[in-house]
């Protein structure tokens, strides 16, 4: 295997990596539901000011990252730079990890102030709390693979430059496009659930919640267009499902009349 085979095979499993453990820890950062709330009380924070001012700036890092990144002014810069389409995907879903993987770290949680806690003693509670995590992660992860999740993080990019054929965004309609040039990530519900639903809301959580849920609101807000898109796409998948059945069910009645 030669050295300009191998680096792709490399560098798509270096973004794997990254990737897939930057959205582990990330899961539990969000969804992390202890069986038991109580020691949370005894604790004493040291501060708000700096605790809340350091928060504040990690979500700003995350969120002036997550945008900025995708205008066309980086575009035109790694154009300069000789930096081809092809990997830039893969250079936003590599700095989008570090940057989540700094806000994890760094986070440092405020449970003196609370909005609501709930006692979850009870294994019922903590089971329920659970499963509605976890059926809001397996929704947004279904829904990546939906949108083509090798595409998603920059390996498909990566794989058709490799084979020297025309990136999978080309062949996609203009629609589609202008659909991801704003909300690419699926599942806007998934996400609210996942940071309102919990049983401890501390400051910190307040802090994260407000803030992505302004910045999804803002940032993935659809228009008309991209409203009568997904309007189109739902009567042709409706119509393609409803052809299907009636196709099996024509063709079981030709075989009952047979038979």
């Amino acid at each position: 295997m030669t050295t300009q085979t191998l680096s792709p095979i490399l560098f798509c499993t270096f973004i794997l990596a990254l990737s897939g453990h930057t959205m582990w820890k990330f899961m539990w950062f969000v969804s992390g539901i202890p069986s038991s709330i109580e020691n949370d009380q005894k604790e004493s924070d040291p501060g708000l000011l700096f605790p809340i001012w350091l928060n504040a700036s990690l979500v700003t890092l995350f969120a002036v990252q997550h945008s900025y990144l995708k205008t066309s002014e980086i575009g035109n810069f790694l154009s300069r730079h000789r930096v081809t389409s092809s990997l830039s995907r893969s250079i936003y879903v590599i700095l989008t990890s570090v940057t989540i993987q700094i806000m994890v770290t760094l986070w440092t949680p405020i449970t003196s102030c609370c909005l609501w806690r709930l006692n979850i003693n009870s294994s019922f509670l903590w089971w329920t709390f659970s499963a509605i995590h976890f059926s809001a992660w397996a929704c947004i992860y279904g829904g990546c693979v939906i949108l083509d999740l090798p595409e998603l993080v920059g390996i498909r990019q990566i794989y058709y430059f490799c084979l020297n054929i025309s990136e999978a965004s080309d062949i996609k309609s203009a629609e589609l496009q202008r659909l991801y040039s704003h909300k690419r990530h699926p599942s806007f519900l998934g996400f609210l659930v996942l940071l309102w639903v919990t049983p401890l809301m501390s400051l910190d959580r307040a802090l994260l919640a407000i803030s992505f849920t302004l910045y999804m609101a803002t940032a993935w807000e659809p228009t008309a267009d991209d409203r009568r898109y997904h309007q189109r796409q739902l009567e042709r998948k409706q119509h393609e499902i409803s052809y299907s059945n009636r196709r099996k069910q024509m063709s079981s009645e030709f075989r009952y009349y047979r038979g």
